[in-house]
């Protein structure tokens, strides 16, 4: 059962850190085209960014998952 717990409070926080993105995007957002266009022109770059970027999301996934499980059961 605190698999389950752990997995769900793991969704709620990559939702929490996407909502966060997309608003600092919105924000940011004439930089973010000229950002996106260096990304593409640059594909090896692309691919170990890419690669950062999935095991950020799935060790911070990991972490604050067990941070929220750990504050909802004390």
């Amino acid at each position: 059962m605190s698999l389950l717990k752990l997995f769900i409070a793991g969704i709620i926080i990559v939702c929490i850190i996407a909502l966060g993105g997309m608003v600092i995007l919105a924000i940011l957002g004439s930089l973010a085209v000229s950002f996106v266009e260096w990304f593409e022109a640059n594909p090896f770059l692309r691919g170990v960014l890419s690669l950062i970027g999935l095991v950020l999301i799935v060790v911070l996934f990991l972490a604050f998952s067990k941070w929220v499980l750990k504050k909802t059961l004390e």
